[in-house]
């Protein structure tokens, strides 16, 4: 009868926890030449003179898989017998199940996120969209983004017009870069922090976006009205797609005692600053989540950044999760699991036009008082009134533009729910 071997490739603590499992199992280091525990430790060498087919998988025991991995391939095991210990999951993994694709430079798309004509605030997402929409067009497969910082001449005054340089720098990580990050053709993204360093990184690239940068020496604002021009020439709607950890963790909330059953609602609520005239009025936000059927939804409020840590919270019905008005990738999440996201007029929930599938009510109130909340601002940004918005067909969506009242939010709010089970009922 043939002998098969199992093989602990490394000598640590993992080692002796798969020894329990494995009482039998031969040992090897690189080098070899020593005994582990009254074993004989093989050398890679000499363990490439043994039988291939007596071998039944060789596991990893080390944090270097991809050195170990690659040099038993040379030596002629096969990648379908090699496995690793993963410490983050504590549990045995396949090679063959983790391979990284390579990145072929010729197939991706260099983009340069100017922060001379560009915001780091959510902006950033329509941006990214006409990028990726770019990227398809020219049939590529990834996307790196550079960051470039304002220029600033040493010769004249330069002004921190919008954001000091460390609150630039905390919505650059904590804003701009998750939502690149959220596009799956990312491949990273490289912060320039001084201008005349930009041809040293993109001069020599076959694919760079905005095509002038090089030539002008500054981006381009590209927002809804750029990404109209793709969708014309019919290219998809681009698609954010959720990170699995942030995913897993809505799905742990989703399926807790609590809310296991019932349909998720988020508010995503807008209390800044910055045109304060965009800001939610709370008492009918309050008021609907008080006309919810609680056995029916769960209501999760997500605060403005600004105030997400606030120790008062809106309402005590209503769960507020702090995290989410920080991490894109969270609020994306919860967005993409809602039976229904509801907005008041602000960025972060921009992202309900890039999830497939998503449902939402997102106000955009048209106020002609202020210039923040015009109908011709409205329309500068690429919205049509009156017409089914081009951005908002990847999902099931209601755009008023009349200010939010608690009949206003109930009523919409009910629509939505028919709308939504009509379409369980054509399925």
């Amino acid at each position: 009868m043939n002998t098969s071997y199992i093989v602990l490739y490394g000598i640590n603590s993992v080692t002796d926890l798969l020894l329990k499992q494995y009482p039998n199992a031969l040992l090897a280091t690189t080098t070899g030449g020593e005994n582990y525990k009254e074993r004989r430790v093989y050398s890679l060498d000499e363990l490439a003179l043994k039988d291939k087919q007596s071998i039944e998988k060789i596991i990893i025991c080390s944090m270097f898989v991809d050195d170990i991995a690659n040099s038993l391939i040379e030596t002629g095991f096969e990648l379908d017998k090699i496995e690793f210990y993963n410490i983050t999951y504590s549990q045995v993994m396949r090679c063959v199940d983790t391979v990284k694709q390579g990145n072929q430079p010729e197939q991706i798309l260099h983009v340069v996120y100017d922060l001379s004509v560009n915001l780091p605030c959510f902006d950033a997402l329509s941006f990214a969209a006409v990028a990726e929409a770019h990227r398809i067009k020219l049939g590529l497969k990834h996307i790196h983004f550079y960051v470039l910082s304002p220029e600033i001449n040493n010769d004249k005054f330069s002004f921190s017009a919008h954001y000091s340089e460390s609150e630039r720098n905390w919505r650059i990580a904590n804003i701009v870069r998750p939502i690149f990050e959220s596009f799956s053709s990312y491949i990273g993204t490289t912060n320039i922090t001084h201008r005349e360093e930009l041809s040293h990184f993109i001069g020599s690239k076959k694919h760079v976006f905005p095509a002038s940068i090089l030539s002008e020496g500054t981006g381009k604002a590209y927002g809804l009205l750029k990404l109209e021009t793709y969708i014309d020439d019919g290219i998809p709607l681009p698609e954010l797609t959720v990170p699995d950890s942030a995913q897993i963790m809505v799905d742990k909330l989703l399926q807790s005692e609590e809310v296991a059953g019932k349909k998720l609602v988020t508010l995503t609520l807008r209390n800044t600053m910055t045109h304060p005239e965009r800001n939610s009025p709370i008492t009918p936000w309050l008021e609907f989540i008080e006309s919810l059927d609680k056995e029916q939804f769960f209501p999760i409020v997500i605060r403005d950044t600004s105030e997400c840590l606030s120790p008062s919270a809106l309402s005590n019905i209503a769960l507020e999760l702090p995290a989410a008005s920080v991490n894109f990738h969270l609020r994306i999440a919860l967005y993409n699991s809602a039976y229904i996201n509801l907005s008041s007029s602000g960025g972060p929930s921009f992202a309900y036009y890039f999830l497939k599938g998503c449902s939402s009510i997102r106000y955009s109130p048209i106020d002609e008082r202020h210039f923040a909340t015009s109908k011709a601002t409205l329309e500068r940004a690429g919205f049509k009134i009156g017409q089914e918005q081009f951005f908002a067909k990847n999902g099931t969506h209601q755009i008023p533009y009349d200010v939010e009242t608690t009949e206003s939010i109930c009523a919409y709010f009910k629509q939505q729910c028919v709308i939504l089970e009509q379409q369980s009922d054509d399925v």
